[in-house]
């Protein structure tokens, strides 16, 4: 059973050159087989036919506008359904176009079926005219060898393509594609094969010749040795076959351009995205370049799918413009050739919601500056974030730059700090914001002082004063060379001098206070003439004035009053060593800062060495 029609890479071919009869008397042979189908409409292009003629009923066909008359041969009985469409494109893309049809029989061969009687309501089969670009075409209990008539019509009257192809191949009827008056067909394309078989077979045909277009002559020439029904090409060309009937004694040829093709190739896009969460559709079209972009010239198409078993049925996405966003569907694409019809490999790509990086800018950008508000050191704010991306940086609303990275020499005179970024592919941009926040060290830092040693120690609160930046600034502080603190307050400190430090914590700048004494006493001394802690008095300066300091031993007797602006206490008693043991001792001093007058006791421990 010979066919008309041959699908290429899972596509149809470019052989859409299937003539059609505008008058029954005209009625062109088709058959289905197991492909599909397709030629271009009746229209004002190609047909002078505006109406249907007069005469057959038309059924349920209030218009017959631009008809087309053909008529097939059932080879198998059964059921026959078929499919058929109309739309712009011969790939099925492009604007619908509603199409209608009437089918009429059984008739018999050699019957006479171009005229009322024969064309009768009776004899109606199926029949459509429904507003659709997509119909069902029933033939019920097709009987072997009968013939029936088909005449489809053009509602819009625009040029456009027809499709028709039997849906129900292999479980019901067949028709029978022997019928055929010689049909090579207008032209082929080969995708990605190096040779194609011409078939002619024509049952009544007793020889064949096969001829190339001479491209140097204009003429074309036998090819020696190709007298059957098929010819094996390999190369791009125009053929013609010449059948003879010898019986008959009548000839009859066709010819047909063959081409070879290259398919296209696809590009490879991992996903296509979104910039707002709230997107309710996405234009699937937006990787179009990427998809097409290996391929050299304009004259290609993009089709998308939503599954895999989409792209083998051809369910292409009709709208993808406007496809329904959902995160993480799976998206499949082909790219078509439409001069050759032939088709890329299948790419797929994910929806997801673009995914911005990250540039880096904290809620606040530091500045460190002098009291006089001069930078202390250059700022870089920013990161570059790829070639796939611009800027826009703005200070309030003033654009500075264009760059991935802004770097400041001198302090901004704004408030706040903006950058636009855009991803160039996708079209996606967001802004990043961060205040402006000079800050400096302090002018200096005040030291307030609690307890004493004489009680339950010492506390140190320091506190910074005269700086810039206030809620933006933050400090750690050490007493002395210790390690730094988050807190501003230390606790139990000895008695001597000492100077609190308080540091900036981005790098502003450090403040030490001025030097502070603490008075205390020594909780030991060890009287053994080496030279160290030899004597006992009290830790003190200026601002304390001691007025009487005893020592006793534990049992209350007293051993000596000590000069505090002397040595001390050398361990003796009478010029005798004392034995190791605990001392006490009772001060009166007065504060000379606050003029209180204040008395303590309490107890050391004198050591010697065995």
């Amino acid at each position: 059973m010979k066919t008309i029609l041959f699908l290429l890479s899972g596509f149809l071919s470019s052989n859409f050159g299937f003539a059609q009869g505008a008058l029954c008397s005209d009625i062109e042979p088709f058959c289905a087989g197991e492909e599909r189908l397709t030629f271009p409409n009746s229209n004002f292009t190609n047909s002078n036919q505006l109406n249907g003629e007069l005469g057959p009923d038309y059924g349920c066909l209030d218009e017959q506008p631009y008809p087309a008359w053909f008529f097939l041969q059932i080879e198998e009985a059964g059921d026959l359904t078929f499919r058929i469409s109309q739309y712009e494109n011969p790939n099925g893309t492009g604007a619908p176009l509603d199409v209608d049809f009437v089918v009429w029989g059984p008739f018999e061969r050699g019957d006479e079926y171009c005229n009322s009687n024969a064309l009768s309501a009776d004899k109606i089969i199926d029949c459509s005219y429904l507003p659709d670009a997509v119909e069902t075409m029933r033939i019920p209990d097709a009987e072997a060898n009968s013939i029936y008539v088909v005449v489809i019509t053009n509602f819009e009257q625009v040029p456009g393509f027809i499709s028709l192809e039997q849906t129900n191949t292999g479980q019901g009827g067949s028709t029978d594609c022997s019928i055929l008056q010689l049909d090579l067909g207008d032209s082929i394309s080969v995708c990605d094969e190096s040779e194609y078989v011409l078939d002619g077979t024509t049952d009544e045909a007793s020889s064949y010749e096969w001829f190339i277009f001479n491209e140097n002559s204009q003429e074309y020439e036998a090819i020696p040795g190709e007298n059957g029904p098929t010819l094996t090409v390999t190369e791009s060309a125009n053929y013609k076959l010449i059948v003879t009937d010898d019986i008959e004694d009548k000839s009859e040829e066709d010819d047909v351009t063959v081409t070879f093709y290259n398919s296209p190739s696809i590009g490879e896009v991992s996903s296509l995205a979104v910039c707002d969460l709230e997107s309710d559709t996405i234009d699937l079209t937006e990787n179009f370049n990427d998809l097409i972009q290996p391929n050299e010239g304009d004259d290609y198409e993009v089709l998308y799918y939503e599954s895999s078993a989409d792209v083998t049925d051809g369910n292409f996405i009709s709208q993808p413009e406007i496809y329904p966003f959902e995160e993480g569907k799976i998206i499949y694409a082909e790219i078509i050739d439409m001069e050759s019809g032939c088709t890329s490999p299948v790419e797929d790509f994910e929806l997801k919601i673009f995914d911005f990086p990250d540039l880096g800018l904290d809620e606040t950008t530091i500045f460190c500056v002098t009291r006089n508000q001069v930078l202390l050191e250059p700022v870089e704010v920013g990161d570059d974030l790829g070639e796939d991306y611009s800027y826009e940086w703005y200070i309030d609303e003033t654009l500075i730059s264009s760059d991935p990275v802004v770097d400041f020499q001198d302090l901004p005179s704004g408030t706040s700090l903006r950058a636009e970024v855009t991803h160039a592919e996708s079209g996606c941009q967001v802004s990043f914001n961060t205040l402006i926040a000079p800050v400096s060290a302090p002018e200096n830092v005040l030291i307030d002082i609690s307890g004493s040693d004489f009680g339950d120690g010492y506390t140190v609160t320091a506190e910074p004063e005269n700086f810039i930046g206030g809620e933006f600034a933050e400090f750690e502080f050490r007493l002395d060379n210790g390690t730094w603190q988050d807190s501003n307050v230390f606790n139990q400190v000895k008695p001597g001098n000492h100077t609190v430090t308080a540091r900036e914590i981005n790098g502003c700048g450090a403040t030490t206070s001025e030097n502070f004494f603490l008075v205390g006493y020594p909780r030991f001394f060890t009287p053994n003439s080496d030279g160290y802690n030899d004597n006992w008095n009290l830790i003190t300066d200026s601002n304390i004035s001691i007025k009487t300091l005893y020592v006793f031993d534990r049992y209350g007797k007293l051993i000596t009053r000590v000069d505090p602006d002397n040595k001390g206490w050398d361990g003796t008693y009478n010029g005798q060593d004392l034995p190791a043991d605990d001392y006490w001792f009772r001060v009166e001093f007065i504060d000379e800062k606050t003029g209180r007058h204040q008395e303590y006791i309490s107890n050391f421990t004198l050591m010697r060495s065995r």
